[in-house]
């Protein structure tokens, strides 16, 4: 083997490393995103039972930024002067990027619910956490699919 065949084995290998970590970098941040979802969205759920069980309202606020938080009652003035139990996304490399314009919430009589959005980002695309007005709580992604989690409609 002569040294130019071993010098373009050593750059097909390097090209094929670098690709290798950009691709797993992007899984990493999209797992990350999908995971901040899916506590969210269990938070949500546990709202949502909190108020069918005792037969009250609960109002959502959203806090928007890197460190953004979503909570029931009155809105504190920033995350860190909040009370009770709230989601937090300090820490994990997602943004609180949006929260629906009217208040959005849950009522306890039948899990009904007022309809509203949550969006989560970061570096691997945006996550839409969607309330129904009947209280359905569902996932979608709002550019391209998202480690199987559908397109937005």
């Amino acid at each position: 083997m002569s040294l130019i065949e071993m010098m373009v084995v050593v750059a097909l290998v390097a090209m094929c490393t670098l690709w290798g970590i950009h691709s797993w970098r992007n899984y990493q941040q999209a797992l990350k995103l999908e995971q901040s979802a899916q506590q969210l969205r269990l938070y949500l759920f546990g709202v949502q039972a909190e108020a069918n069980n005792y037969n009250r309202s609960a109002v959502l606020w959203g806090i928007a930024g890197t460190d953004g938080c979503v909570g029931t009652g009155t809105p504190p003035s920033g995350c860190h002067n909040a009370v009770g139990k709230i989601f937090a996304t300090r820490g994990s490399g997602v943004e609180l990027l949006a929260f629906s314009e009217k208040s959005m919430g849950f009522y306890g009589l039948r899990n009904a619910a007022l309809a509203g959005h949550i969006t989560l980002k970061n570096s691997a695309g945006n996550l839409r956490i969607v309330l129904s007005v009947r209280g359905r709580l569902r996932t979608c992604s709002e550019a391209q699919p998202l480690l199987g989690i559908g397109l937005c409609q």
